[in-house]
């Protein structure tokens, strides 16, 4: 896991990333631990994230995008590849997926923003699923230049492969915090 950091510093350092951020987050049926490039500056941004859900699902998605300002809207559409070990197969799945987030600034606000996040893994991309569906939506708030807590709604499912039942692994609220540097 050392190396693995490490590795996703150099290469946010090397992008010209502005900040990252290393944090964490937790709801009742699911806690996540991730590394990511700054979800609000324009630019190309890189995330690591490890899930663990509850009947013993893990998840760790790895992904690059680029960020760009529509007005005050940013969008950040990436690709990325994924691991998964969920009850819906007897291995583990892995694939490719693509998602995009949007983030709008909340009008006299401050440092908070509200935020959609979407990715699809289909069933041609990945390998012992259908499909592989994750969403997140909350308020994004940054109180100090090294801190960012969130909260919101995580959304994961599974459409299982064949002979195998479709399963929501997360759908819950969540809170999270990270810390910037």
């Amino acid at each position: 896991m050392r190396n693995t950091t490490l590795a996703l510093g150099l290469l946010l350092a090397a992008t010209g990333s502005s900040a990252a951020e290393i944090g964490g987050q937790g709801g009742s049926h699911f806690w996540t631990a991730r590394i990511n490039s700054d979800r609000t500056a324009p630019g190309v941004q890189a995330a690591l994230e490890y899930v663990h859900g509850h009947q013993q699902t893990h998840l760790l998605d790895a992904s690059l995008g680029y960020g760009f300002s529509l007005g005050a809207l940013q969008v950040a559409p990436r690709i990325g590849a994924f691991w998964a070990d969920v009850k819906t197969t007897s291995t583990s799945s892995r694939g490719m997926n693509g998602g995009i987030r949007l983030m709008a600034p909340l009008p006299r606000a401050g440092a908070t923003w509200i935020y959609l996040d979407y990715s699809l893994s289909p069933d041609f991309a990945n390998h012992n699923l259908h499909a592989l569906h994750q969403l997140e939506a909350g308020v994004y708030y940054q109180p100090a230049k090294w801190l960012s807590l969130s909260s919101g709604y995580r959304y994961l499912s599974v459409n299982g492969d064949y002979g195998h039942a479709d399963q929501s692994l997360m759908d819950g609220l969540f809170i999270g915090a990270a810390v910037r540097f």
